[in-house]
C-alpha cells in the first residue's frame, strides 16, 4: 500500500536534512518526531477506512451506519495485538489470516518500532529512532496495511482511492 502524502512528507525531510546537513542533529529528532505522529495518525485513520470499507458490502442501511461508527470505536489502538482483535471480531478466519502474514516479521517488528517511538513521544520520553531507521521502519510496516487489506478480502477496486 502507498501512502502518497506520507511519502512526499519523508522526501521533503530528507532533502531539508541534508541540504541543511542536519543529520545526527536536533532538527533531525524534531523530524523524525513530527513524521512519527504523522504516519500513526494516518496508519490509525485508514485501517478505520478499511474497515469501514470491508462494511459497506452490507445492504441494510442501518446495520452499515453502525458498523462504520464502531470501526472507529474499534480501530483506537493499532498494536498488531489489537489490529488481530478487531479483525477477530469478522471471524477468526481474518484474524488467522493476519497473524500467519504479520507475526514475527520485519513488519512487525517496524510497526511496533513506530507505534512505541510515537507513545514515548506522547509521554515525553521522546524518539530513540534516526531518520534512517524511520524510513526503513515506515517502508517495512506498509506490509501490515496490505495484510489488513488482505484479511478483509478487500478487493482492488475498493481500495484503489486510498493513496
Amino acid at each position: 500500500m502507498q501512502l502518497g502524502l506520507l511519502d512526499v512528507y519523508l522526501q521533503n525531510c530528507e532533502r531539508h536534512l541534508d541540504a541543511a546537513n542536519a543529520r545526527n542533529t536536533e532538527i533531525e529528532s524534531y523530524l523524525v518526531q513530527y513524521l512519527l505522529t504523522r504516519i500513526c495518525a494516518e496508519y490509525e485513520s485508514r485501517i478505520v477506512v478499511l474497515v469501514q470499507r470491508r462494511c459497506l458490502r452490507m445492504r441494510d442501511a442501518h446495520v452499515r451506519r453502525f458498523n462504520e461508527r464502531s470501526a472507529k470505536d474499534a480501530c483506537r489502538f493499532f498494536k498488531i495485538g489489537d489490529i488481530k482483535g478487531i479483525l477477530g471480531r469478522f471471524g477468526e478466519d481474518y484474524k488467522t489470516s493476519f497473524h500467519d502474514r504479520i507475526v514475527n516479521t520485519a513488519a512487525h517488528v517496524s510497526w511496533d518500532n513506530i507505534y512505541s517511538n510515537r507513545q514515548a513521544i506522547a509521554h515525553g520520553a521522546g524518539a530513540q529512532m534516526s531518520f534512517a531507521d524511520l524510513r526503513r521502519d515506515y517502508t517495512q510496516s506498509l506490509e501490515v496495511l496490505d495484510a489488513v487489506t488482505a484479511a478483509l478480502s478487500l478487493r482492488s477496486r475498493e481500495t484503489k482511492d486510498l493513496k
